[in-house]
């Protein structure tokens, strides 16, 4: 901890007591209201070092620049630059490197890049510092070309590289997925005597991980141990996160043992990829035994990995256990937060337990807790899913009460409970204000729609619904035209319904086995037996097969 302030006090102390202060003490004092951002009062201590007849030398001067940088004003520093440039004290590395960096945190790198090479016209006193932190600030930018070739211009001014150098640029690379450049830099490094640390290492393995090449990665775990570098929980928690992602569990479980083997500690993060892992694959046994391993080894779950194991449950619809999670999270110390509500009430929603959703609604209030826009979206479908409209509106009215918009995903779920109750006229007006707000429909919308028309006989106005898609710049996707079809079979529209599914093929959206199989069926029912065979020949060439309904 830095205690600036404490500092100046102490200096003051000297003072007061009669000790005379030197301008190594004053200088320290300027630095100190520097980085408090109290460059006025840093001001008068130049002064006061003038008074005393103290010289301004290089180390006050570049400390002055700093503090003026850190409160935000470039341009007095770079002023001050030029001064010192041109009337002295000269600048050296440091202050150069100050002034580097000051313009790369202001988010000036360009500029930062256009004195760099103004210094390097006028052989002005540079080193790898100044570099790196210009390269640095261009990776994190993505510029890294341009990071490239600053640091080609640092081999011909002949200022070495060193392995922040190349952290920086392999960390860049590796952040673009630029992985072939990224290993070349590591080899032209070690080529050069400049050993690879963590950094480098942890780099290359997250960038492996990402492109899916987590056997890679492992390879390169183990070849770091081997020189030396010992892999830290990010390394393991990376590499970790890469296998789960490619489904590898039981080499993520190696990893695991090998990395508590290692005596290196797993942490929050590391526990939560694996229990997200095992829950999506449905392994939720497995999911509970990393949590149970986790708090032996002395860390305590966070919400957010009750949460996931809950969800896991919810996605399985097995609630008690769902609920077993929340109640053992309570038990525990472990606050539930509104995802855990959320995630509960969604889970109930889905098995139409809405008996169950609202009262954990309820539960959640008194616990003080304020329902976003997800918690309201997901019990109004739980409403619209059992058919209780009212209830639904009632909770839109609710949350716009307070200050929260229903989004697409709330008026969607309204806008499929009235067609499912064949209230057309009703789901129409509701489009239409969606049209009119920030929430413009898309094709999932339209298709819910389409889909009611068709379902309640209205094929005319599913057609001319389906026909105006084009003009609101949307294009229908496989379920969409399926739908249609589907309307138009059922309505004995076969030949209609025959030219959809060629017109969908012309426009770049390729039938799938559900569409085969509506339109044969929607054609054997009109006894157009021919035709549905040629479509049968069809469907099978393209490795889709025929349902029951369609082979009886």
């Amino acid at each position: 901890m830095k205690h600036y302030s404490t500092a100046i006090r102490l200096i003051e102390r000297l003072h007061l007591s009669g000790i005379e202060v030197d301008h190594v003490l004053l200088t320290i004092s300027l630095n100190c209201f520097s980085r408090l951002r109290r460059v006025d009062l840093g001001l008068s201590i130049l002064g006061r070092i003038l008074k005393l007849g103290f010289p301004i030398n290089v180390v006050t001067s570049s400390t002055l620049i700093d503090g003026l940088f850190i409160q935000g004003k470039a341009d007095q520093a770079l002023r001050f630059l030029d001064d010192m440039q041109r009337n002295g004290p000269e600048p050296n590395e440091t202050t150069y490197a100050i002034v580097a960096k000051g313009l790369c945190r202001a988010g000036n790198t360009r500029l930062a890049i256009e004195l760099l090479r103004d210094w390097e016209e006028r052989s002005c006193r540079l080193d790898s510092f100044t570099y790196n932190i210009v390269i640095d600030s261009l990776c994190k930018e993505g510029l890294i070309a341009e990071a490239l070739r600053l640091h080609e211009s640092m081999s011909r001014k002949v200022i070495k590289p060193d392995v922040v150098t190349y952290n920086s640029l392999i960390h860049g690379l590796c952040n673009a997925g630029q992985l072939e450049y990224a290993l070349a830099l590591l080899k032209e490094m070690t080529s050069r005597a400049i050993q690879p640390d963590l950094p480098t290492y942890n780099s290359l393995v997250h960038c492996l991980c990402n492109l899916g090449q987590w056997k890679d990665a492992t390879v390169l775990l183990e070849k770091m141990t081997k020189a030396g570098i010992e892999p830290d929980v990010v390394t393991y928690t990376l590499v970790i996160q890469g296998v789960c992602n490619s489904g590898q569990l039981t080499e993520a479980q190696r990893l695991l043992s090998h990395m508590v083997q290692s005596r290196v500690m797993p942490n929050v993060r590391t526990f939560t990829v694996l229990v997200d892992a095992y829950c999506k694959e449905g392994m939720l046994v497995e999911a509970e035994a990393i949590v149970d391993q986790m708090i032996q080894l002395g860390q305590m779950p966070s919400s957010f990995i009750y949460n996931t194991l809950m969800n896991g449950y919810c996605l399985h619809n097995r609630m008690d256990n769902a609920m077993e999670v929340l109640n053992l999270m309570v038990e525990r110390g472990c606050s539930p937060d509104v995802v855990s509500y959320s995630t509960l009430i969604n889970g109930y929603c889905k098995v139409k337990r809405v008996d169950k959703s609202k009262m954990l609604f309820q539960e959640m209030l008194q616990r003080g807790l304020i329902p976003d826009v997800m918690t309201y979206s997901t019990l109004v479908y739980g409403f619209c899913q059992v058919g209780n409209l009212e209830a639904a509106e009632e909770l839109i009215n609710e949350m716009q009460s307070c200050n929260l918009s229903p989004n697409h995903y709330t008026l969607s779920a309204l806008l499929d409970g009235l067609c499912k109750t064949q209230q057309i006229d009703k789901a129409m007006i509701l489009l239409r204000k969606m049209e009119d707000t920030k929430f413009a429909p898309d094709i999932v919308t339209y298709t819910i729609l389409i889909n009611g028309m068709c379902n309640a006989g209205k094929l005319d106005d599913a057609k001319g619904l389906f026909n105006c898609l084009h003009a609101q710049g949307l294009q229908p996707d496989v379920w969409t035209y399926g739908i249609v079809m589907h309307g138009l079979c059922k309505g004995g529209c076969t030949e209609e319904a025959y030219q959809l599914l060629r017109e969908m093929e012309r426009k770049g959206c390729l039938p799938n086995g559900i569409t085969y199989n509506t339109i044969i069926q929607g054609l054997l029912r009109n006894k157009e037996n021919t035709r549905a065979a040629e479509l049968v020949n069809e469907m099978v060439e393209r490795g889709f097969s025929a349902d029951v309904v369609t082979t009886e």
